[in-house]
């Protein structure tokens, strides 16, 4: 058992199944816990506040391993879970962390992928939120306007203005639309990715619980 970090000044997070859809949700938490269940195969949702679903590429059989994978994973990063006793472990797991590898892999690994399921999957390093491609390439844009607000030359305020301009206007529409499109395509199918590829090894059995909070 990993032990959790320093914990976070975050709102809680909450794991359960809703009684009417009969879906596992998660509501809660900042950019990063974002980030932590879009990389454990939950969907983003943007409908007033955001929340996330599990993706239905998720077997039925493996929900409630899946979903104590993203409780240990909040919890190592020192985020407060709430989750229905289904849900809920005491592990702790590491969350996953970005390997760097090139966009050009995953659109090798994109084309080359065996179902509409495993695409969605595969866009998760794309969409997350807080660290994803998209996510990055936003912060790396804001990065060059703040560094051309810095030189004060007599076109660099354009140049800033220009950069902010692309990271709203131009990279903002191309991260909803494949945040739309890695939901369709988990909605086409409640088929698990290929095996092997995508699901993480389950959990050790969790103690009945009505909430789990951050291990000690």
């Amino acid at each position: 058992m990993n032990e959790s970090a320093t914990p976070r000044k975050a709102p809680p997070v909450t794991v359960a199944r809703e009684t009417e859809t009969g879906r596992i949700i998660a509501r809660g938490g900042d950019g990063m816990a974002h980030g932590i269940l879009e990389r454990t195969f939950f969907l983003r949702e943007v409908h007033g506040a955001t929340w996330h679903r599990m993706s239905p590429t998720v077997l039925s059989a493996d929900q409630a391993a899946v979903a104590q994978l993203a409780v240990a994973r909040l919890q190592a990063a020192g985020y407060r879970v709430e989750a229905d006793a289904e849900c809920a472990t005491e592990t702790t797991q590491d969350r996953y962390v970005t390997d760097g590898r090139s966009i050009a892999n995953l659109a090798a690994a994109i084309r080359e992928a065996a179902s509409p399921a495993e695409v969605s999957d595969r866009l998760e390093e794309v969409t997350a939120a807080h660290d994803g491609i998209l996510a990055s390439l936003d912060e790396l844009l804001h990065s060059l306007a703040a560094v051309y607000d810095g030189l004060g030359g007599p076109a660099d305020r354009h140049v800033a203005a220009r950069m902010r301009y692309l990271a709203e206007y131009r990279l903002g529409p191309i991260a909803a639309d494949l945040l739309h499109t890695r939901a369709e395509l988990a909605d086409r199918t409640t088929a698990p990715a290929r095996p092997g590829t995508a699901l993480p090894a389950a959990l050790p059995t969790a103690p009945a619980s009505t909430a789990s909070g951050r291990t000690r």
